[in-house]
Order: C-alpha cells, then structure tokens, then sequence
C-alpha cells in the first residue's frame, strides 16, 4: 500500500502580510501569542537579558544563546546553532503522496544543534526558528509522519532538560519558486529577529551515464 505523507505544520504557516509600502518584497511575521502574567511578551524571559541580542546576525555554524519563553508558564534558555541548509530534489518525497502546492515546492532540510542551557524541561517545544524565502515570506517546518527517516523534523525531544543536546533535522517547503534568503528566530511579532545565512548546499542528482552531480532544480 502506498504511503500517505502526513503533513502537519510543527509551527503553522505564517502568512501574515507585511505592512511595507507595496514596492517592499511581501513579508510575514509569525503571530503574537498574548502578553504573560506580568504583562510582558512571550519570547523573551521576564527581567532578562538574551545571551544573543536581538537583530544578530549569524552564519551557517554559528551559536545564539536564546532567553526563551515558549508559553505563559514555562520560561529557559537554548543555544541554537544552524548548522547546515540543503536544497532536495523532489524526488525526496517519491513513494509519498503530494497535494498540488506541495509537488511544486522546493524542499529544504536544515541541520540544527540544540542544548538546553537553563535549569527548565523544554521537552516537546517547537523553536520558533523559520526559513525566509526570497520573497520575504516566513515558513515554519513541516512535520513528516511514518517512515520518513530522511529528516525527521518535529518539535524538542521529551524530555529535554538542562543539559540536554541534541541534533535535528528540519523540513521546509518554499513556494513558488523561490529559494532561501536565510533562517530566522523570532518568537513574537515585533521581536528584531536573529538570522542566520551562508552557502546553501546544492541537491546531487543522478547524471545520464549513471553518476551523480549537483544542480539547481
């Protein structure tokens, strides 16, 4: 029996349209999820300073250290690092069943290191990290149900507790024809997001005489 690709959004799709004159590439901010008990925004632990500041920029291999508050309760820190970013082919998801908007997306997995670096289980947590397109827009990652083993994208393992590392493998799907501008952290509208950007790995794809290449799709 073929097998059914199950596509939920770890995140959920940002489609939000930027407030730029209509000369500016359209934008999109992931939503606001309500202030905290004491009236400040999520994102950010109350009376705190981030290791990384807002509005940094990174490359590919470098670390943000991340005062994060991912809901009303539940306040850490997380050192982040993008490792890597590789274009795929299509033909990554062959054997899956794809909707339309899907079949036409260019796929991207993403290499990411996580360790919890404050006293707090962040187990289960979805990072606000999403990939900017070439258009502006944010896309959160997809998550792959069954057997897709070729990158496993999904929010923190549980438990992730203090001191907990792990490495991860994350899945965007970029519309449209466009390509990655650069990945980008920002838990809350508003926040000067922190990004990171470098070299984009090519997809390797099969040559006529039976070897392999890299190339643009």
């Amino acid at each position: 029996m073929r097998r059914t690709l199950l596509l939920t959004v770890a995140l959920g799709v940002v489609l939000a349209a930027s407030a730029c004159s209509s000369n500016e590439p359209e934008t999109s901010t992931p939503p606001a999820t309500g202030a905290t008990s004491d009236g400040s925004e999520p994102g950010t632990e109350p009376g705190t300073q981030p290791g990384t500041e807002p509005g940094t920029e990174l490359g590919f291999g470098d670390s943000a250290v991340l005062a994060w508050q991912p809901t009303q309760e539940l306040a850490g820190e997380l050192e982040l690092t993008v490792e890597a970013v590789a274009e795929q082919p299509q033909s990554v998801f062959d054997g899956w069943t794809r909707d339309e908007a899907m079949a036409v997306a260019r796929p991207y997995f993403v290499t990411v290191t996580l360790a919890n670096v404050g006293d707090t289980d962040l187990g289960g947590q979805d990072v606000p990290l999403y990939l900017r397109d070439t258009r502006g827009t944010l896309g959160a990652p997809w998550t792959l149900g069954g057997d897709f083993t070729a990158c496993q994208s999904g929010p923190l393992p549980v438990p992730f507790e203090a001191g907990a590392e792990a490495e991860m493998c994350l899945v965007y799907l970029v519309p449209d024809g466009g390509r990655v501008r650069d990945l980008v952290f920002e838990p809350t509208e508003g926040y000067d997001p922190i990004t990171w950007s470098g070299d984009v790995d090519e997809p390797v794809r099969p040559r006529k005489d039976g070897g392999k290449r890299r190339g643009r799709g």
